[in-house]
C-alpha cells in the first residue's frame, strides 16, 4: 500500500478500537482487506450498538457523539480525524449501520 504509514495506522486503529468499544464482549468484529489494481479496501464490521438514523449525517463532525454513545467514554473526535486523514490520502469512507445490530465501515484508498 502506497500511503503515509502514520495516517493509515491511525485510520485503522481508530476504526478497530471503536468497533471494540461499542460492541459487547461476546460479539464478533471482522476486519478484511483487499487490493485490486489501483485500489486498496479495508472493511471493519462489528455487531455493536449501531448508529441511530438521526445521527448518521453528523458522524464525521468534530466532537460529535451519537445519542446512544453517551455511556461510553470518548471525545467524539476519532471519526473526524479518520475522515481528515482519508481526505489527505485521497481515500473515502462509507458506512452502514443498524441500531442494536452493528456497523460496517468501508475505506477505499486509490493506489498508483
Amino acid at each position: 500500500v502506497f500511503v503515509d504509514r502514520w495516517h493509515l495506522k491511525n485510520v485503522l486503529s481508530n476504526l478497530l478500537s471503536n468497533a471494540v468499544k461499542y460492541s459487547p464482549r461476546d460479539k464478533v468484529i471482522r476486519f478484511t482487506s483487499e487490493t485490486r489494481k489501483g485500489l486498496v479496501k479495508f472493511v471493519v464490521q462489528d455487531e455493536g450498538i449501531g448508529i441511530p438514523n438521526e445521527d448518521k449525517s453528523r458522524l464525521f463532525q468534530t466532537f460529535f457523539r451519537a445519542g446512544n454513545a453517551i455511556h461510553v467514554q470518548g471525545t467524539g473526535i476519532g471519526l473526524h480525524i479518520v475522515k481528515r486523514y482519508l481526505d489527505i490520502m485521497g481515500g473515502t469512507i462509507t458506512f452502514e449501520s443498524e441500531l442494536n445490530k452493528g456497523t460496517t465501515f468501508r475505506v477505499e484508498i486509490p493506489q498508483p
